[in-house]
């Protein structure tokens, strides 16, 4: 990042010869008011106000109100607002007004016609137990039980998992279900080593570790004909199951609480596919879109205890295969045990496919300097139910943070440098359909002035800060989360997100950054246009609990009686979350050399060739390509630019830096990241363009660096003949497109005038 106290020398620098030269030819004291304007101007272009206006800073900071805060989710999360209902309209047009409220130059309701899919509510979803007389003995729940009378609401969605098809499947009597664990790839493998097939087979399997989509891919596969989903208490209720140790006398899920959620594994309209869903476009038949072919159910794991206790067949290969459902063995199948060997097992689903009009909501605050350079902040607002924490703790946020600015120009008149973007989104959970729309609406405009992104999806979930983002915005959180002040004791947010590393990895003090995987409304600034982001949330405490998400995570019971009551009572988390949102988006909006952490992007690069090294991936790839080390010796090369880009910029080039220079090198930094844009997109993924980070292949929320060259290695051993020529070919392309991109990358930070 570009020393600060440089920066400053230079403005002053910068400042002074203007000055100096006009006082030379006409002093001071006669300036005409055309010069004295002309300093005034200048004196703004290289003025650089993080700096300068740090009262401002501590007064932002101290503006966010709790009470303002509970306000704010009190209201979004009262009723369901599942995407393209009326009340999800009325939440976009009340964010609407809330931006006008604030003071913003411009708020402006932005629609989209897109495919989602709702459950029948006259004809619920089921999973059935029949017996051999063709009784039905079991039949499951399809909402959540009712445990506070506010939450009586006829509009909650009936449980369903989003883009699954209508369909019923049955098992054969005696036999068809098998328990496949997490259902990630590694489970399925262990189920043939088993000898335990899946085909034709219903499956039941755990939620947890990886995308939900992915659990279904993996289960299409192998050949099932259909999949069940549940919350284990193992995951959602580890200090006990009855009523006393769940919600809503805790953050814990009961057995009733089902989560929602969509497998579609395409980011975006699946009609509109790579562009934006206007009257205009071009929107595909249903039938022709690649949607999985299998029923899916989510169901409660009151629900999961009866089926699971009747599967017998093949036992647990080991403890970590087990859950917490007390008595039940969780054996594999497919066979039921013997005294229910006339049992049969029916699932039938009936969503239905439907185009509906979401919105999205976008509000700016005009830049004053660079009003053509964009600082965003967004959150989508439909939830599966009420959504408390899940997305609304972060619009509760998003919508303080929006007042406090808005009484920052009201109060002292106060403008940002570059302009202030913030996005209300729609259709996130069926699959970040409303951001990914209107990137793919504007990506010239984005790819050309969008600084960075800040995504706050669920600011309070937890008390710990979670920060996985772009190595270039890493310093930068860093230093903000070193001006807040701590949510739980620490004094602040750097010194809990520190204690709380350490006491993970005991032989490091200082925490480690992540990179962004999917699941969440950077997706599309990410991964399709290279656009610095970061997903700002408070998650669980790993120290306590080691679970994949918060235990109401998508269910009827993430309700802000849950929030004020269990998760974040005195709302301090969702202070935290706001304090560093409007910090952040206020440093890069106003700071005069936009603070980039440059030096990171090649170390982390770097490390995962380090990784290929250790792990004998690079054996692989150099018999299969030569040219793998020109690869290496590129990196090599980019991280060199990077040193001396950086060095260059603290000791020499700011020395003589004007207006215009400042601009053009800030423009080196801000788009460095989409030279790594592939315009084809990944090997076998043309939706995923950034070919350095990207979620992975096999679980779409975990994040991977160089993932074609992950991808296209995996089951590279099962390939023979043609089919493995054909590989090759690919990862010897691909190792050629990696190369040439870093190569540009190290051009592109070469001086201006240097082509």
């Amino acid at each position: 990042m570009v020393g600060r106290q440089t920066v400053v020398t230079v403005v002053a620098g910068a400042v002074c010869l203007v000055i100096g030269g006009l006082v030379g030819h006409y002093y001071i004291k006669n300036l005409s008011s055309t010069d004295k304007e002309k300093i005034r101007v200048m004196e703004e272009l290289v003025a650089d106000k993080w700096d300068s206006e740090s009262e401002l800073n501590h007064k932002i900071m101290d503006s966010i109100n709790r009470d303002n805060l509970r306000t704010n989710l009190k209201e979004l999360s009262r009723l369901p607002h599942l995407a393209g209902t009326e009340r999800d309209h009325q939440l976009a047009r009340m964010i609407r007004d809330k931006f006008m409220e604030a003071g913003f130059d411009t708020a402006d309701l932005v629609p989209y016609d897109v495919l989602l899919s709702r459950p029948n509510h006259t004809n619920p979803n089921l999973v059935t137990l029949e017996d051999g007389e063709g009784r039905v003995v079991f039949s499951s729940a399809y909402k959540e039980k009712l445990l506070l009378e506010e939450e009586d609401q006829p509009d909650s969605v009936h449980a369903f998992n989003g883009f699954t098809p209508a369909g019923e499947v049955r098992t054969e009597s005696g036999r068809g279900l098998v328990y496949a664990n997490y259902a990630r790839v590694e489970d399925f493998d262990r189920l043939e080593e088993l000898n335990v097939s899946v085909r034709g087979c219903v499956v039941i399997a755990r939620y947890g570790k990886i995308f939900r989509g992915n659990k279904l891919v993996h289960a299409e596969k192998r050949g099932a004909i259909g999949l069940i989903l549940f919350s284990d208490p193992n995951d959602v209720a580890l200090e006990g199951q009855e009523k006393e140790a769940v919600y809503p006398n805790t953050w814990w899920l009961p057995g009733s609480g089902i989560e929602r959620g969509s497998t579609f594994l395409i980011s975006g309209d699946p009609l509109t596919p790579g562009w934006p869903s206007t009257a205009q476009a071009y929107r595909l038949k249903i039938e022709d879109i690649d949607l999985h072919k299998i029923p899916c159910q989510p169901i409660g794991y009151d629900d999961a205890r009866v089926i699971l206790g009747k599967i017998g067949g093949t036992p647990a290969p080991s403890d970590a295969w087990k859950g917490g459902l007390a008595g039940v063995e969780y054996n594999l199948g497919p066979e039921l045990k013997n005294q229910f060997s006339s049992y049969i097992l029916r699932l039938s689903t009936h969503n239905v496919f439907q185009v509906y009009r979401s919105y999205n909501v976008i509000g700016t605050i005009r830049g004053k300097i660079e009003p053509d350079r964009y600082i965003m902040i967004g959150n989508h607002r439909d939830s599966w139910v009420y959504g408390a924490s899940d997305p609304s703790s972060g619009t509760a946020q998003m919508l303080e943070t929006a007042r406090a600015f808005g009484q920052l120009i009201s109060s002292v008149g106060w403008r940002p440098r570059r302009t202030l973007v913030f996005c209300s989104w729609g259709a996130e959970e069926y699959g970040l359909i409303g951001s990914t729309e209107w990137v793919e609406e504007h990506v010239n405009k984005l790819q050309e002035r969008a600084v960075m992104y800040l995504n706050t999806d669920t600011c309070a979930a937890g008390p710990i800060i979670n920060v996985p983002s772009s190595p270039l915005l890493w310093d930068p959180l860093t230093t903000i989360m070193k001006l807040v002040p701590g949510v739980r004791d620490g004094a602040t947010l750097y010194d809990e997100w520190r204690a709380d590393y350490a006491a993970q990895n005991r032989n490091q003090t200082s925490p480690e950054m992540r990179t962004l995987g999917s699941g969440s409304d950077y997706d599309a600034f990410y991964f399709l246009c290279g656009i610095p982001c970061v997903d700002l949330r408070f998650r669980r405490d790993k120290n306590k609990y080691d679970i994949s998400r918060f235990p109401a995570y998508h269910s009827g019971y993430d309700t802000f009686y849950m929030v004020d009551k269990n998760i974040d009572p005195g709302f301090r988390i969702h202070q935290g979350c706001s304090r560093i949102a409007s910090l952040l988006l206020k440093y890069f909006a106003d700071s005069l050399i936009l603070p980039y952490s440059l030096q990171h992007l090649p170390k982390v690069m770097q490390k995962t060739l380090d990784v290929f090294r250790e792990s004998g991936k690079r054996d692989k790839l150099m018999k299969i390509c030569g040219k793998y080390s020109v690869l290496e010796e590129s990196l090599e090369n980019f991280t060199d630019a990077v040193t001396t880009f950086v060095r260059h910029l603290e000791e020499e080039r700011l020395k003589n830096l004007d207006p215009v220079s400042i601009r053009a090198i800030n423009d080196q930094m801000m788009k460095i990241e989409q030279v790594f844009i592939l315009p084809i997109g990944l090997p076998g993924r043309p939706n995923v363009r950034h070919a350095v980070f990207a979620p992975s292949q096999f679980d779409y929320y975990s994040t991977s660096c160089f993932p074609g060259i992950t991808d296209l290695l995996y089951g590279m051993e099962d390939l023979s003949g043609r089919d493995r020529l054909m590989r090759e070919d690919q990862i010897k392309r691909h190792v050629s497109d990696l190369t040439i991109m870093i190569q540009r990358a190290s051009s592109y930070l070469r001086d201006f005038h240097v082509i």
